[in-house]
């Protein structure tokens, strides 16, 4: 199964696409990121200003339609400091809601900690102790002290490098004051997690962003190393990062650009996120921070896998997605299951006999199949009008495996499966197709027939032959009883299937082997 991962951050919004497999494993089919800049200008005045918040919807609306070509039938979406801290943050995640169809998760911290973990916890060695992750992003950092079963302790600070930069970097480059008052900051706000963590608690102090490996690379670079295919595992020490820090504060924004390992779009924020890894490496008295590439996109994959592992399963059971998308409907809309596969028997013993008639193939057995299963799924809404209510969840279901136009048949044939013939008046009958318009007619028509044969629901009627001669469909079906219920419901379910093969339809019901009246029923 293919799934999307988006995470909104304050400074950028990435997308994965990744394939999950049976056993639960996934690998990544595609990777992009939009350099948005949610909380630019806004962050101190907790607002997503309306440049932003249009930049916000357009990159949705591209990562959606990207990862829809390519296949993803979920998008498991989350969205943090910038969205969360916002006044206009929920006008933004509906605004979302209505131009992309795309549910945003809008996250605590303390959830995006337990998202990050899940997410490089698999690139984590845990065999000296537990690991100390640091996640910088651009309005808070989370810091995620875990071992190899669970986050044993998570603090999300405001300390993003967006935020810090805007708060403390006005001067280019960075002045002494500037400098000393930024660090004071960090000190402070640092405090309570120093003061219940100590360096001594953990082994391995592991960086994550764009920004941690930015400061990696550039480090690498540094000591004349050469440049890596990736930027996973890279190693910065205590010193290489107060040398770092000196070479960025004396460095204007342009001549930034200039240092090998750069990245142009961190030009901004690079020397106040330096800074504060570097008090941070100094407030646990840790001398080496290693970098991960995986971070909280990669945990909503695992996320998502952790919650939809009976859909994975279903998979593993069932791999037609078309299929899967019929057993979602009946369980969700509780499904008789006994009386819809009964009729499922009924309708293709039907289909199968009158072929010569219908001349119709797979496909259309195929539909008439997943008609028959979720026929009755409107009983969910109101046994009143259930045909019409099964229509409209069919209608309003994503429904993966299917095209639209599929859809739209399997809604119609269960809407006429009862109640009134298809006509012309009926606006969604008459946006089919000529071709789908008769399809819709033969299945209904079948589908009405094997309802009623089964209309007690005690599965009396165990099992139909159809002889085809003369203009006329004789249909003869064996009862364990006199089923008279039956008798009487299929007598008067035939019209349909008559008008729509231009066949006379004779019903016989032989209980426990004798034959029972029959009735014509005329062209409809």
């Amino acid at each position: 199964m293919r799934v999307g991962a988006i995470d909104v951050g304050t400074n950028s919004i990435h997308l994965l696409v990744a394939d999950v497999a049976i056993d639960g494993t996934w690998k990544v089919v595609e990777a992009a990121r939009k350099q948005v800049e949610l909380g630019a200008n806004g962050l101190a005045k907790n607002v997503i200003t309306p440049s932003a918040f249009q930049r916000g919807l357009e990159a949705m609306a591209e990562f959606q339609e990207a990862a829809r070509s390519m296949g993803a039938e979920d998008i498991h979406c989350a969205a943090t400091s910038a969205v969360r801290e916002a006044e206009n943050g929920e006008d933004w995640v509906r605004a979302v809601r209505e131009e992309t169809g795309i549910r945003v998760r809008t996250i605590t911290g303390r959830e995006e900690g337990r998202l990050i973990y899940l997410g490089v916890r698999s690139d984590l060695d845990f065999s000296l102790g537990r690991v100390m992750l640091m996640d910088l992003g651009g309005g808070s950092t989370e810091f995620i002290l875990c071992d190899s079963e669970k986050p044993t302790h998570i603090e999300s600070l405001p300390l993003g490098h967006i935020r810090l930069a805007d708060a403390f970097h006005r001067s280019d480059p960075m002045s002494k004051v500037e400098y000393d008052e930024l660090k004071a900051h960090i000190k402070t706000v640092l405090k309570p997690l120093t003061s219940s963590v100590k360096g001594r608690d953990f082994r391995t102090l592991v960086g994550t962003s764009g920004t941690m490996r930015c400061l990696a690379m550039m480090a690498t670079l540094a000591r004349g190393d050469q440049t890596p295919d990736h930027a996973h595992g890279l190693v910065m020490t205590s010193e290489e990062l107060d040398t770092l820090v000196k070479r960025l504060r004396a460095t204007t924004f342009e001549g930034l650009l200039a240092i090998p390992g750069m990245d142009p779009r961190r030009q901004r924020t690079i020397t106040a996120g330096a800074i504060l890894v570097r008090q941070v490496m100094r407030a646990f008295d840790h001398p080496r921070m290693i970098t991960s590439e995986r971070s909280l996109r990669d945990g909503l994959i695992v996320d998502w896998i952790i919650r939809n592992r009976p859909e994975i399963d279903l998979i593993a059971s069932i791999p037609d997605p078309r299929a899967r998308s019929i057993e979602r409907l009946m369980e969700r809309y509780g499904a008789d299951r006994e009386h819809a596969h009964h009729v499922e028997t009924l309708c293709l013993q039907l289909f199968d006999g009158l072929a010569p008639v219908h001349r119709m193939g797979f496909g259309e057995r195929e539909m008439l199949r997943f008609a028959a299963l979720v026929h009755d799924i409107g009983h969910h809404i109101s046994g009143k009008n259930h045909n019409k209510h099964g229509q409209y969840l069919i209608r309003n279901t994503r429904m993966h495996g299917f095209t639209l136009p599929e859809v739209d048949v399997l809604a119609s044939i269960v809407r006429y499966h009862r109640g009134g013939k298809p006509k012309s008046a009926h606006p969604e009958f008459a946006a089919l197709s000529s071709a789908d318009r008769h399809r819709v007619r033969v299945l209904a028509g079948i589908i009405r027939l094997a309802d009623a044969l089964d209309r007690s629901h005690d599965g009396v009627v165990d099992s139909l032959t159809v002889e085809l001669g003369d203009g006329i469909v004789r249909v003869r079906a064996t009862a364990a009883s006199e089923a008279h219920l039956e008798r009487w419901a299929a007598n008067r379910r035939t019209d349909l299937l008559a008008g729509a093969l231009r066949q006379e339809v004779r019903i016989t019901i032989d209980p426990a082997g004798e034959a029972a009246d029959e009735r014509r029923v005329p062209i409809g």
